[in-house]
């Protein structure tokens, strides 16, 4: 465990020491929030060191090495200080850390106290095997092995990755810097994220408050910060308690028995995935849907791109709203290209992103210029709009160049969803909400004129109102139309209505503990107040069950400690393999093609591709179908690596070899599992030289 800590430590400090970089221009950036921003400081240096490594190295201008990384870091040193010396602004920026030093530093403990507890919860199921995590391990491998980019398609040789990977690419920059292992940095990458998005929204949470209070409260604040926070990185939703109460009805003759020994059984019998996939799916029918949350996304820890944005998009909101906390009706050129910036982060990282949050970005600037300046500003904020749009194509063109989207196209929806699912799912924010909206509609109503408004709705009030517009807009829109993909029609609404409604539930957190603080500041009853805050109380304790089932059920009730090393679960199921494994990453330097045998998608099949980013001609057929665009190009390949382990004709083997640029042939216990007549004999008389082998496995060199 001691070693465990040394790696958190070190990759704590890692961060750390990028987040330097941006403190100048995020204390500038947030000048107005009561903690400056501290926070977002790691996630802009983040980003914006990603970038312009992705930059550089798609143009071949530095390759993706420590020596690269100098030069990038060079470079912002050289920003900083000019930044920093121009009109004097060291002394401004020296004043902030001497009068606010405390706040940065608890923040700074709580951010690394959050990253070593979810370490420690990943050490007791640290596999990175099951669902896509082959897939984002591979992405993060391939990245490190990457001198220049876009990273090379471990499943695909000869092509790059076709996928949102520059949150990836983030994990394997930090991983590079920090020379920890990529078994171990990968679990280092979801406690990261489940940090970072504990203590970004924290921030924005509590200066929404801040910023609304005419008289200056830090309990007040203080607790809404931290409400939202664990709402939003670690609450569920009110599945849990309808569904152990389902249990405990059908368990006992359709009675709801209050007994503990008959909640207990029936709590025993939650299965915490179901929260997740509750619509189609309970009762089964033919319109089966995916609607997960972030703690979810902790938990089960793929490394995926809707995770992965979440601290993009946190930060994207808390930009919007500082730079909204002064207006000015003009074109404001700092807003708009930072705008298009980060935007273009978020499509590069889970591109659904960039059509949600420019909805928010659209909703809040036109009702924010509207109480503010009346409907002269609706042109204004139109051709705000379409520059922050080709801003946002600018920065994200690089990526765009090498990768080819994957809709289908929209379709009208032909199933829906039961308004009591959608209940279960979102109820509890709704009840949350509704008070809120209530009261602007009628404080609306009652002030006719723009100054009336203005006076009376503070921007943490707009601010809120447009989150709970989009969020409730995305709900809605899975209702009426998808996104084609390739997925079979039993499932065609799921990825829609999971990359939507993901947002939707950020979006309400976020809100949850500004309006609980907002309505107890507003309402005038004492008796209406503590109504509420009694709903508003069984419903967040409601919320925060849900965690404990899923930690509970994924990591073995936290009984067996086994380290950060996801790689180690292959010593026990292929030992071999696992050994073959670590000497390729210690022997085989670049990235030369090593065949493997095709395996489908979510089985263990690709192991090597995964754990050591070479490409392999092809990898999980189902992912590659998505990818490329069809079937035909991944059906080809697979049946040349068939004739490759196969065919009993050395001049056809040979011709597939070269084809593919083949430089390794791995066999191992896949390779006996999906091709029972293999006979590695013929490699050797094919002039192939034995580099590594334990047991079974060997690694063949042409």
């Amino acid at each position: 465990m001691f070693r465990d800590f040394t790696f958190i430590f070190s990759w704590w400090l890692t961060i750390f020491s990028l987040s330097l970089l941006s403190l100048p221009i995020v204390f500038h950036i947030f000048s107005k929030f009561w903690d400056n921003g501290y926070i977002f400081a790691k996630t802009l240096s983040l980003v914006v060191i990603t970038y312009l490594v992705l930059i550089f190295g798609i143009f071949k201008i530095l390759p993706f090495n420590i020596a690269g990384l100098v030069m990038i870091f060079l470079i912002l040193i050289l920003f900083n200080f000019f930044f920093l010396f121009h009109k004097k602004r060291y002394l401004w920026f020296l004043k902030i850390i001497k009068s606010k030093y405390k706040i940065f530093l608890i923040e700074e403990i709580l951010f690394l106290l959050i990253l070593a507890i979810w370490s420690y919860i990943r050490g007791f199921a640290p596999s990175i095997e099951g669902l896509e995590k082959y897939m984002d391990w591979g992405f993060v491998n391939s990245a490190i092995r990457s001198d220049f980019l876009p990273p090379q398609d471990m499943w695909f040789a000869g092509e790059v990755i076709n996928y949102y990977y520059f949150g990836h690419l983030i994990f394997a920059l930090i991983t590079k810097l920090s020379q920890i292992p990529s078994s171990v940095s990968y679990n280092l990458a979801i406690a990261t994220i489940c940090s970072l998005t504990f203590i970004s929204t924290f921030s924005l949470s509590s200066n929404l408050v801040y910023l609304s209070l005419k008289k200056k409260n830090t309990y007040k604040y203080i607790i809404a910060g931290l409400i939202s926070a664990l709402l939003l990185t670690f609450g569920g939703n009110i599945h849990t308690v309808f569904k152990i109460a389902k249990i405990n009805i059908s368990q006992n003759n359709n009675q709801f028995v209050w007994t503990k020994s008959a909640i207990s059984k029936a709590a025993s019998s939650y299965w915490y995935p179901d929260a997740t996939r509750f619509i189609g799916h309970d009762p089964d029918i033919k319109d089966k849907t995916i609607h997960e949350f972030p703690v979810y996304s902790f938990v089960v820890a793929d490394l995926h791109g809707h995770m992965n944005d979440i601290i993009v998009v946190i930060f994207f909101m808390a930009f919007l709203l500082a730079s909204f906390l002064t207006q000015k009706q003009k074109l404001n050129w700092q807003f708009i290209i930072f705008s298009g910036f980060i935007l273009s982060l978020c499509y590069m990282t889970n591109a659904w992103d960039f059509a949600i949050y420019g909805l928010l970005l659209a909703i809040f600037t036109l009702i924010i210029n509207y109480f503010s300046f009346g409907k002269q500003s609706f042109i204004t904020t139109i051709l705000s709009g379409l520059l922050i749009i080709l801003f946002w194509y600018l920065f994200s063109l690089p990526f765009s160049l090498r990768f080819i989207p994957m809709m289908e196209g929209i379709k009208i929806s032909d199933g829906h969803t039961p308004f009591y699912q959608l209940f279960v799912l979102y109820g509890g924010f709704w009840i949350i909400c509704l008070p809120f909206i209530f009261y602007f509609i009628y404080s609306f109503f009652r002030r006719s004129t723009i100054y009336n408004l203005k006076s009376k709705f503070s921007t943490s009030d707009l601010f809120i109102l447009s989150l709970i517009i989009v969020a409730n807009l995305l709900i809605i829109i899975p209702e009426l139309i998808y996104i084609k993909d390739i997925y079979i029609y039993e499932h065609r609404r799921a990825n829609t209505m999971f990359k939507l409604v993901y947002q939707s539930f950020i979006l309400y957190s976020l809100c949850s503990g500004y309006i609980l603080v907002r309505l107890s500041e507003i309402l005038k009853s004492k008796f209406s107040i503590n109504i509420y805050k009694i709903f508003f109380t069984l419903i967040f304790v409601i919320h925060m069950i849900y965690p404990y089932f899923a930690i509970k059920s994924y990591y073995g009730e936290l009984r067996l400690y086994r380290g950060l090393d996801g790689l180690t679960y292959l010593k026990d199921l292929y030992p071999d393999n696992y050994k073959a494994i670590l000497w390729i990453n210690k022997n085989i330097s670049g990235q030369p093609v090593m065949l493997e045998a095709v395996g489908d998608s979510y089985t263990t099949f690709n192991q090597v591709s995964s754990a050591t980013g070479l490409p392999t001609i092809q990898g999980w057929i189902v992912h590659e179908w998505l990818w490329r665009g069809g079937y035909d190009a991944p059906a080809a390949r697979q049946s040349d690596v068939e004739k490759i382990y196969l065919s009993k004709d050395v001049e056809e083997t040979q011709t597939l070899l070269s084809q593919y640029q083949v430089k390794y042939i791995f066999v191992g216990d896949k390779e006996y599992e999906k091709y029972p007549e293999l006979n590695p004999e013929k490699f050797k008389n094919i002039g192939a030289k034995v580099v590594f082998q334990s047991g079974k496995t060997t690694v063949y060199q042409l």
